[in-house]
C-alpha cells in the first residue's frame, strides 16, 4: 500500500466502523492490522523543519498537496495537525486490533506509541500548553493519542484537557472541532471523561436533538459520536445501542428513555 492513500482509506473506514458500533472479528483485526502495517511510510516529503512536530512512523501520502482529513472532518489549517492526526489514528487501530500474543506485531507497536509520546514531549502543542495558530488543533489531536497511549500519565491528559477548555472560546473554531473533543471523551478513561461529559452535557444533547444531513454518506458519524460520548454517563446509557434515523432525507437520534 505503500504510496497511496490505501492505508488512509482504511483508517477512515475503520474508524468511523468503530464510532457506529461495529464490532470486528478476530480475522477481521489481523487483516486490517496487516494491510495498515503494509501502508507504514517513513520516507516522504516532511512539511516541516521541526522533526519533532512530524510523524515518524507513519508519514502521510502527498494527496496532490492536500490536507488530509481527520476522523472527523475540520479543515486543518496546517499540515502539522493533519499529518499527525493521520499517524495518530493509525497507531490507534493498531494498537487495538493486534494480538497480545504476537509478540512481534506487540513490540513493534509498542515501540511506535513510545516513540511518539516522546516525540509529543518535546513539542508545544503536545506537551506544553500554546494554543496560538494551529497549535490549538495539533493539541486536540494529541489528546486523542494520549487518550489511549499515556493512560498513566493523568496529568497529562488534565493539561491538554485545561488547554481546550481554557481557549475553545478564543477564535470562531470549525464546526468539527467541538465534535472532535466530544469523539475524545467518548474514548477518554472514564474517570476522566465524566466531568466533560457532564459539563458539556447540555450542548451535546441540544445538537443531539437536530437534524443532520445524509449528502455525505456518514452524517451519521456526528450523532454517533455524540451518542458514545452521552451514553457513557448512566442517565443516558439505555442509548448506548440505538442508531440513527432517517426522515425525510435528514438523520436524526431518538432521544427518548
Amino acid at each position: 500500500m505503500q504510496n497511496t492513500m490505501a492505508a488512509y482509506e482504511l483508517m477512515i473506514k475503520t474508524s468511523h466502523s468503530l464510532i457506529r458500533g461495529v464490532e470486528f472479528s478476530d480475522a477481521e483485526k489481523a487483516n486490517i492490522v496487516q494491510q495498515l502495517r503494509a501502508g507504514r511510510m517513513t520516507d516522504g516529503r516532511k512539511r516541516t523543519a521541526n522533526p519533532f512536530a512530524y510523524p515518524k512512523f507513519y508519514i502521510p501520502p502527498h494527496n496532490n498537496g492536500k490536507k488530509l482529513q481527520p476522523v472527523v472532518p475540520i479543515s486543518p489549517k496546517t499540515n502539522t495537525t493533519a499529518d499527525n492526526a493521520y499517524e495518530f489514528e493509525i497507531l490507534r487501530l493498531l494498537y487495538l486490533f493486534h494480538s497480545p500474543t504476537d509478540e512481534a506485531i506487540s513490540e513493534e507497536v509498542r515501540q511506535m506509541i513510545a516513540g511518539t509520546l516522546n516525540r509529543l514531549r518535546h513539542t508545544c502543542f503536545g506537551y506544553e500548553s500554546c494554543h496560538d495558530a494551529d497549535c490549538f488543533e495539533a493539541g486536540l489531536m494529541v489528546l486523542r493519542f494520549l487518550s489511549f497511549a499515556a493512560t498513566h500519565d493523568a496529568n497529562w491528559i488534565k493539561r491538554r484537557i485545561a488547554v481546550y477548555n481554557n481557549h475553545f472560546a478564543d477564535h470562531r473554531r470549525h464546526s468539527g472541532v467541538q465534535k472532535y473533543y466530544w469523539l475524545i471523551l467518548s474514548d477518554l478513561p472514564f474517570d476522566l471523561a465524566e466531568p466533560e461529559i457532564i459539563r458539556q452535557k447540555e450542548i451535546i444533547v441540544d445538537h443531539m436533538k437536530r437534524s443532520y444531513t445524509t449528502k455525505k454518506g456518514n452524517g451519521d458519524i456526528l450523532l454517533c459520536i455524540m451518542r458514545n460520548a452521552l451514553a457513557r454517563l448512566p442517565e443516558y446509557s439505555y442509548m448506548k445501542d440505538r442508531k440513527p434515523y432517517e426522515k425525510r432525507g435528514r438523520l436524526l437520534f431518538d432521544m427518548e428513555p
